[in-house]
């Protein structure tokens, strides 16, 4: 598979998604913290609202293709021993003991799903029981042995496709460990991928200030600059580790990495919550932290065989005007009302994804962030829901591709209380160059 994205906003031709199913059932309450949710999600509802970004996707002409699918042909291909050692990898950073050699042997399609959706420790036999089980047993009339990944829908974060190959993520939390094993595992063996990685050697042992780097927190301003957000979820020690290890010598037109130090906030948990490019001389932001002021971030740049140093006085804003263009603009996410920017930012209205240059999607209920796009950007909103019928919406993505600029608004009540956008959800793994 030919890995090409050097850019935010070139045209999409292909695209990773994982459609939410029963990892998302199988959490209850009691899991909200640990899974790093808020609330539990109606499943048919969030698949219903996914199933409208993919048709936006699908009907502009990307190809759209299913997480699942590709793991599970990626296991009916790989080596026994690659097989086995990720769910070795998998078992290990689940805490389940004693279970890697049976699951191993699982039919391809069952565990893929179990990689996935978790499986119970009723699901295998009870020959040497583990104390862990054992233990599993007492608190819980059907205890998990290999608990679920519900937030795999969020496919930029585990792995991020970046110039000509994939970056392998390193999670910050236990309970998307499993996360980059599965993805990488998919992309490297599934017939149809064969994709590159890069930084993907298995460095767990490491202490987690130098494994912890998450998609999300990576953006490509264009071939030759990146920047990345040091935040919860990226540590300082890993973006100076990846750049020196992998970005730097694997791209020799790479000149510069901006980082980017946010504050230590769930509701700022990556770069991309904040920040998103729209279109070749546009981006939507959060402007209290983008744009200066009282909260204004401190930038530092990296460049190869040189020491970090801070950009003096420059905010997120002058960074991305020096490096894209002076007439860059930035549109306040929730317009200029203070109470509404909060309010967006966290329903993710800065969290948009372009599906081409000036073409974006983005979730209806941000209302001042659209009104703000139609009235002072040039934007048209094209609205789509799970109500409207697949031809009527693919009709109406038609009429609004063929446009200067259009955001595709799409229903995410359920989607948006999981903390992500249409950035999150998907994983871009072809664009266009962008032209000048």
């Amino acid at each position: 598979m030919a890995i090409h994205v050097d850019s935010e906003i070139g045209r999409l031709r292909r695209v990773l998604i994982h459609r939410p199913g029963d990892e998302i059932v199988r959490m209850t309450q009691h899991d909200l913290s640990r899974m790093l949710f808020d609330d539990i999600l109606a499943p048919t509802e969030t698949q219903r609202e996914h199933d409208v970004m993919v048709d936006i996707m699908r009907a502009a002409g990307a190809e759209v293709i299913a997480f699942a699918d590709l793991l599970q042909s990626a296991l009916e291909s790989a080596p026994s021993a690659e097989i086995e050692t990720l769910v070795d990898a998998a078992c290990e950073r689940a805490g389940a003991d004693g279970i890697s050699a049976e699951l191993a042997a699982w039919p391809a399609a069952r565990l893929a799903y179990a990689m996935i959706a978790g499986a119970y420790w009723d699901e295998f036999s009870r020959d040497g029981a583990s104390l862990t089980r054992l233990r599993d047993e007492l608190e819980s009339p059907r205890p998990m042995a290999l608990r679920p990944v519900p937030n795999l829908m969020f496919m930029r974060v585990p792995c991020v496709a970046l110039y000509d190959r994939v970056l392998v993520g390193r999670m910050a939390t236990g309970a998307r460990a499993r996360e980059p094993l599965i993805v990488a595992f998919a992309l490297r063996w599934a017939p149809t991928a064969a994709a590159p990685l890069e930084f993907a050697e298995d460095d767990v042992a490491r202490d987690a200030a130098f494994r912890s780097v998450e998609g999300g927190d990576v953006m490509v301003l264009s071939p030759r600059t990146l920047m990345i957000g040091c935040s919860e979820r990226t540590t300082p020690q890993t973006i100076e580790r990846l750049a020196t290890e992998a970005l730097f010598s694997d791209h020799a037109g790479l000149e510069s990495i901006y980082a980017v130090m946010m504050p230590h906030m769930r509701s700022v948990m990556h770069l991309d919550t904040i920040l998103t490019q729209i279109d070749r001389k546009l981006f939507l932001g959060h402007a209290p932290l983008i744009a200066g002021g009282d909260a204004q971030l401190e930038v530092f740049r990296l460049q190869r065989d040189r020491r970090p140093e801070l950009v003096q006085g420059a905010t997120v804003l002058d960074v991305l005007r020096e490096e894209v263009g002076d007439d860059v603009e930035l549109v306040p996410c929730g317009g200029t009302d203070p109470l509404f920017q909060e309010r967006e930012q966290w329903t993710d209205g800065a969290n948009a994804v372009a599906i081409a240059p000036g073409c974006i999607l983005l979730y209806a209920r941000n209302t001042h962030t659209v009104a703000t796009l139609v009235e002072h950007h040039g934007f048209v909103q094209s609205m789509l829901s799970v109500v409207v019928p697949q031809e009527q919406r693919d009709a109406i993505v038609q009429e609004g591709i063929a446009r200067p600029r259009t955001v595709f608004t799409f229903t995410g009540s359920e989607l948006s209380r999981a903390r992500g956008g249409g950035r999150c959800l998907t994983m871009p793994l072809e664009r266009e160059s962008v032209t000048p």
